[in-house]
């Protein structure tokens, strides 16, 4: 069981500082309004790095969600959701990393089709998480925890989604709003993953 707790937190973690480190040797990139996504654009000094760092982050994610499935007891339509949810966030982020984004303000490319789609449902998938958590009974002492973490998923994901660098006020900070919404997610993986042991 704690082999797969590390295997979640270097997967979260890493998901989350990598960019920090990356975003040092790009110049102009602001975390504040700039996505993750970014430093994997083609004309990024670190794309090979960024690529990498989501596939490695989708693949840890995609074997933690093999270490919860087996902790599970009475396996259910919840339980199934809930994997799926995990392995969909880790195929996608494998996915976005193998084919860039595109760069703010150029023409939409294949690569950057795959790569939207790839994160988009990947993100919505790990969204609903909580929701199906609390019907697990292994996570029933934390269900208002869960439900807590779905309503603030949303809120951020929406955010994240509706608004970009050239909003006004706190909604130009896309780059924010979208770590949140990953602090949010990934918390509540490790919340409801502690609260069986």
């Amino acid at each position: 069981m704690n082999t797969y707790l590390i295997v979640l937190l270097i997967a979260s973690l890493s998901d989350l500082i990598t960019p920090v480190f990356l975003g040092f040797k790009y110049p102009n990139y602001n975390h504040l309004f700039d996505t993750i996504s970014t430093l994997g654009t083609r004309e990024s000094p670190v794309q090979k790095q960024g690529g990498w760092s989501l596939i490695i982050s989708g693949f840890l994610f995609t074997i933690f969600a093999i270490g919860q499935y087996g902790l599970f007891n009475n396996l259910c339509w919840s339980h199934n959701l809930y994997i799926l949810g995990i392995v969909a966030f880790g195929i996608g982020s494998i996915i976005a990393g193998i084919y860039p984004e595109d760069s703010r303000g150029s023409k939409e490319s294949t690569s950057g089709k795959i790569h939207g789609i790839a994160s988009g449902l990947g993100f919505l998938f790990l969204i609903f998480n909580p929701l199906w958590a609390i019907s697990i009974p292994e996570f029933n002492t934390s269900v208002t925890v869960n439900i807590i973490i779905f309503i603030l998923g949303i809120v951020s994901f929406g955010i994240f989604l509706a608004f970009g660098k050239e909003g006004k006020g706190i909604l130009k900070y896309t780059g924010l709003f979208q770590r949140i919404n990953l602090i949010i997610l990934y918390g509540g993986l490790i919340l409801n993953f502690v609260s069986i042991g």
